[in-house]
């Protein structure tokens, strides 16, 4: 009885230094939380060990402490999960609008805009709408040849009706 007496004043004393040496700011109701929380258990236990309670407790809270464990991670893949698909979205419909502007600009066409409509999955092309200029002093008849090209070859490349690619010059 006497050393957990001893036990307790000591940590008590500890607790004090240590809540008196962090600085205040936002940590430092965490360490008296803790500290709080720590004197409580240290004076509880003997009175759990006299009931025979003691193991039940301990197992309790570690029960706890990992169902709170779990719920964390699980929220935290979730997360990681939603942010890696939308990344890698992001980054599929930029590399498309890329591929579809070099496509139109290799037949001599200047690419001012490219919109890309997506179904609703995010990876499969509705609709696509370029605004171009010739790239040169080409006829208009030239751009026309050109962009009729263009539009068969990304109707080709990526599988969609060549009346859904609207070629604005």
């Amino acid at each position: 009885m006497r050393e957990w007496i001893k036990t307790v004043s000591a940590s008590i004393c500890i607790m004090t230094i240590l809540v008196h040496l962090i600085p205040d700011g936002r940590f430092a109701k965490y360490v008296r939380f803790y500290a709080g929380l720590l004197i409580f258990f240290m004076i509880i236990l003997p009175v759990l060990e006299l009931l025979g309670t003691e193991g039940e407790l301990e197992r309790y809270l570690q029960l706890e402490f990992l169902k709170e464990d779990y719920y964390d991670l699980e929220t935290a893949a979730a997360g990681l999960a939603d942010l890696k698909n939308d990344q890698i979205l992001e980054a599929f419909q930029e590399e498309l609008t890329r591929q579809i502007s070099e496509v139109a600009e290799a037949y001599g066409l200047q690419v001012a805009s490219t919109e890309i409509d997506f179904g609703e999955d995010g990876y499969s092309i509705d609709s696509i709408a370029l605004k171009v200029e010739a790239a040169d002093d080409k006829t208009e008849e030239e751009i026309s040849e050109a962009a009729a090209g263009a539009r068969s070859e990304i109707a080709g490349l990526y599988l969609i009706p060549a009346l859904n690619i609207e070629i604005i010059y």
